[in-house]
């Protein structure tokens, strides 16, 4: 009884808090953003559009209510699951911005209708796969690799692209470091990149490094106090920075550290207060007018871009012929002809909106899903629940802290790509191996403690 209490009332808290978030979120909307657009390289090109509609406002409220509810008793049924902090973090940065524009922005009911199949989709789905009773009866492991194997396979992952990033960066920087955190100089060492044609294959390989790779190693590393190697890692992540200077490669590694250090179970129930108070900040950065960047940074880019895009998404394939996946298969194989698409979907509509062939106007969820046809925000949703599940399984008996970071960049890399980038450029499936690897391997000691284990069975059972 007293369990059942106490998880009552943290629903009560946490639907609260998700409730002043969304109303902070608002606020800025109408207040920030309305008058920092017109400044906004982007946002001033015509996408912005604040016009009020009462009815779809209030709609836009209860489908948001039920959304949260059925997240904090469906989906949060540990607080402590990679799949349950990416669905978090998927709706925080993704479905909250995108039903606010709905009734701030007045778009079409339309645009609701699919974006709440897409959605419930997801949701119901996730908590279909996500919570399916584990068997108890034993399983043939007679063609499974021991830990040792795993180990070992692990290591050589690690070693055989740390060897690639120190080839990449002798063929196309010459095996320079360009360490430099002014903005004019990282365009123009930005420019100067793009001369290099990098490549599919390294592009590939490179961000799996950057992304996933060399941080998780690094955490590996400083958990086992093995220094020596955690400073090599630093070096080849400043060689991964060097390339192209993207400043994720420079904050990955020692953000995944310190996620490490300072990320608690449970920390969920405190999640929307943060961002509450980050969005305070925002508004007396705003006030004070010395600074846009949480503005233009968060606000902006994080929340609201991404929900303009998937709209603009909506509006042009509503009337528009659907992507075609692996089209250049198709092509050659006498399926697909006269595709209209063929200088690339994210550019054709950064032309469109933006008034620049040279923007790419990438966006994931929703808005890529709609590109596919009214089968893409039937079958992308569902798939995405399945990698979750799979992520859940490869994560059994790991802390969630050790894997953090990966979740963040999942998340983020989700909101803006397509499906098949996360897979491959944003390292998903690479992901996915690496956790396989470590999870139940006692050659590694970042597994999760008997009470945590015990904790998830509680509501497995």
């Amino acid at each position: 009884m007293g369990l059942v209490n106490k998880k009552s009332k943290k629903t009560k808290y946490f639907t609260l808090n998700m409730g002043l978030f969304r109303l902070s979120l608002d606020s800025l909307y109408v207040t920030v953003l309305n008058n920092y657009h017109e400044q906004s390289y982007l946002l001033s090109s015509g996408v912005f559009n604040m016009e009020l509609n009462a009815v779809k406002y209030v709609i836009s409220w209860i489908i948001y209510l039920i959304a949260v509810i059925f997240i904090d008793k469906k989906i949060l049924k540990t607080r402590d699951r990679g799949s349950e902090i990416i669905i978090l973090g998927l709706f925080i940065m993704s479905f909250v911005p995108s039903i606010s524009l709905f009734g701030l922005a007045n778009l079409d009911y339309e645009y609701l209708y699919n974006f709440v199949v897409f959605w419930s989709m997801l949701l119901v789905s996730s908590y279909l796969l996500c919570n399916i009773k584990k068997s108890k009866s034993s399983t043939n492991n007679r063609l499974a690799l021991n830990n040792s194997s795993k180990y070992y396979i692990w290591l050589a992952i690690i070693y055989i692209f740390c060897l690639g990033v120190f080839i990449i960066s002798w063929r196309f920087n010459g095996f320079k470091l360009n360490i430099t955190l002014d903005s004019i100089k990282i365009y123009e060492l930005r420019s100067q990149a793009k001369t290099y044609n990098l490549g599919t294959i390294v592009e590939y390989f490179r961000n799996n490094a950057m992304y996933i790779i060399i941080p998780f190693a690094g955490v590996y590393c400083w958990q086992k106090k093995n220094w020596i190697f955690l400073l090599f890692l630093i070096y080849i992540q400043l060689h991964l920075y060097s390339i192209d200077n993207q400043k994720a490669a420079l904050f990955i590694l020692p953000a995944s550290i310190l996620a490490y250090i300072f990320y608690r179970k449970f920390m969920v129930e405190i999640i929307p207060l943060m961002l509450i108070l980050v969005n305070i900040l925002i508004y007396i950065e705003s006030i004070i007018g010395k600074s846009t960047f949480l503005v233009s940074t968060a606000l902006e880019r994080i929340y609201y871009l991404p929900a303009i895009l998937s709209n603009c998404y909506f509006e042009y394939f509503k009337d528009m012929p659907s992507v075609v996946p692996f089209v250049s298969v198709f092509e050659k194989i006498g399926f697909v002809s006269d595709y209209p698409y063929t200088f690339g979907v994210p550019y054709i509509l950064g032309g469109l909106y933006f008034h620049n062939p040279a923007v790419s106007a990438n966006t994931g969820l929703f808005g890529s899903a709609y590109s596919y046809g009214p089968l893409g925000i039937i079958f992308i949703p569902v798939t995405y629940a399945f990698l979750f599940y799979l992520l859940d399984k490869v994560t059994s008996g790991l802390e969630i802290k050790t894997y953090i970071s990966i979740l963040i960049v999942l998340i983020y890399a989700i909101t803006g790509a397509t499906i098949f980038v996360v897979l491959s450029v944003y390292g998903y499936i690479m992901a996915l191996i690496l956790l396989s690897l470590v999870n139940k391997n006692n050659k590694f000691q970042i597994l999760s403690s008997s009470k945590s284990i015990d904790y998830l069975k509680q509501y497995n059972d």
